[in-house]
């Protein structure tokens, strides 16, 4: 959670859209590129990135599906590397969510219309007043 002595950083919650981009800028050609610098600022300025804990599970699935795209595919070696480098970034996991978080995300899923999965990342930004980064066109619309 943000304390106070973080406000001098950059701090956000990122989903797994924005991180995919991140991690394979370069690699594919339908990836976004404008996550770079977000993540360039975290790296310089000691900052820190939150993600739900379903994001490991969810950020090992789309890589995992980059190696078996026909086009656009990445190697094994690339995907190791790829989640090596993955492990070195300044990450908080989120502990599980207790009854209430879980009631408040049920909420925003059914306002927004979005999954639970998506909500959760929704609930972790507004619970900790950080930004959401995402490229998640249905996230996009509820922040």
């Amino acid at each position: 959670m943000q304390a106070e002595n973080t406000k001098s950083f950059p701090c956000f919650v990122v989903d797994t859209s924005f991180m995919v981009a991140y991690l394979l800028n370069g690699l594919c050609s339908d990836e976004l590129s404008g996550c770079v610098s977000d993540i360039e600022s975290i790296l310089l300025n000691t900052g820190q990135l939150y993600v739900p804990q379903l994001f490991w599970y969810e950020i090992y699935n789309a890589i995992l599906s980059k190696t078996r795209r026909s086009t656009g595919a990445i190697s094994k070696a690339d995907a190791m590397d790829i989640l090596y480098d993955l492990q070195k970034l300044p990450i908080y996991t989120e502990p599980q969510p207790d009854a209430q978080i879980r009631s408040r995300i049920f909420d925003l899923a059914e306002e927004y219309n979005l999954s639970f999965y998506e909500a959760s990342y929704l609930e972790l930004a507004r619970r900790n007043g950080l930004e959401l980064k995402t490229y998640d066109e249905e996230l996009l619309k509820a922040k």
